[in-house]
């Protein structure tokens, strides 16, 4: 199955703000996230149920993080999809910046 089917499977996907989540959502994100800052969250529904996805950036590297409306977390993990998006050309000229900055 291809990344759109399964987008349209999973259901219809809103970006909604980060303070007009519930409460309980919004601890579990921010406590998850480490504290890191969240502005726009994804209601989605996955098996009936509504589900909020947040993108979060920790120590350098994106994470999804998924919570039901009850504050339950379902997942939270490395999103490899968008590591890969990073263009080989950008990610060459990063490393030829860091052994620079090393050899000072």
């Amino acid at each position: 199955m291809r990344a759109e089917e399964k987008e349209k499977e999973e259901g219809k996907e809103q970006k909604v703000e980060f303070k007009s989540v519930p409460q309980a959502v919004q601890a579990t994100l921010t406590a998850e996230s480490g504290g890191a800052a969240i502005t726009t969250v994804d209601k989605e529904e996955d098996d009936g149920k509504e589900i909020y996805e947040a993108d979060v950036m920790i120590k350098g590297k994106n994470y999804e993080i998924k919570v039901a409306a009850d504050g339950t977390l379902i997942s939270k993990k490395l999103d490899v999809e968008e590591n890969e998006k990073k263009d080989g050309k950008e990610k060459k000229d990063d490393d030829e910046k860091n052994e620079k900055q090393e050899k000072k």
